[in-house]
């Protein structure tokens, strides 16, 4: 795969080449700083300290970042990626409770004429016609395609849902999308053995895979009967770095507020991969994790 500019971030390449882009949500339901989810009343002094968080442990470990942000209403879309533009450079995920909301976000960062940071999260089976539209018209160029089928959970039925003619990416490419985040759709940990089968074979097609690798552990229900609840930092740790360690070429790791977990353990990996690049002859560019924290 080649390394391709995905809204200013490069991505792909040879394992260990490109570090993983890594998304925190911010925003999201219940998220005690959000005063008002309809309207999008909210702390904006937690907001940036958290914006604020994840850059600064993207600058430390050198791995890119992306904030996710997720909203309830139209209302609040606009109110919070105002915010997140104001006071973050890098690449945005719309994302939200439903498809209104969403195809508010894109249509938000379109009038900006910021259509060049937007991911779209995410297109799935259960996307409209509209969504797509708007997508479209508002020169949206990358999006994740959540690969969630009820009826199927297998590896097989998800690649697929990936690779059929008529299928999300060709749609998605009929509208002007270039890049392709494939997210397996995690729902507990046994479901990250079939995420690898999945991630392999986007790689081999050329797109590029990663996860939601969290939604292993908040559904974990035993973790704490089983394991205790101090593991929870560090199996969130393992989950998000074994996700890179795959391949992953992304990963949406929950809140903003774990950068200072997920950022680290994953720059370890990314330093791991790295080396091995190296060993094939091939050097990182000096801003690499290999760099920065070994």
């Amino acid at each position: 795969m080649d390394v391709r500019n995905v809204c200013g971030i490069p991505m792909g390449g040879a394992l260990g080449e490109t570090p993983a882009l890594l998304a925190g949500s911010i925003f999201y339901d219940r998220q005690k700083m959000v005063t008002d989810p309809l309207t999008g009343r909210f702390d904006k002094g937690e907001a940036k300290r958290l914006i604020d968080l994840q850059s600064k442990w993207s600058e430390i470990t050198g791995i890119p970042c992306c904030a996710d942000v997720i909203a309830s209403t139209p209302e609040a879309m606009k109110t919070y990626l105002d915010f997140v533009v104001e006071n973050f450079e890098g690449p945005i995920m719309v994302d939200g409770t439903n498809s209104a909301v969403k195809i508010e976000g894109i249509r938000h960062m379109a009038a900006k004429g910021l259509s060049r940071r937007v991911i779209y999260n995410s297109i799935s089976q259960e996307s409209t016609k509209e969504e797509f539209e708007a997508i479209g018209d508002c020169g949206v160029k990358v999006a994740v395609v959540l690969l969630v089928e009820s009826a199927d959970f297998s590896a097989e039925g998800k690649i697929r849902m990936m690779t059929e003619k008529d299928g999300l990416i060709a749609g998605l490419k009929s509208k002007g999308v270039n890049d392709f985040l494939i997210d397996p759709g995690i729902i507990d940990l046994p479901s990250m053995g079939i995420a690898r089968e999945v991630m392999a074979r986007a790689t081999e097609l050329g797109y590029l895979p990663g996860a939601a690798a969290h939604n292993a552990i908040s559904t974990w229900s035993g973790l704490k009967a089983k394991i205790g609840d101090d593991f929870k930092k560090p199996a969130t740790a393992v989950i998000n770095a074994l996700t890179v360690a795959w391949g992953g070429e992304f990963v949406i790791y929950g809140p903003m507020a774990l950068a200072g977990t997920v950022f680290p353990a994953v720059a370890m990996a990314e330093a791991a991969l790295g080396q091995s690049m190296m060993e094939r002859g091939k050097c990182p560019d000096l801003s690499h994790p290999l760099f920065r924290i070994a």
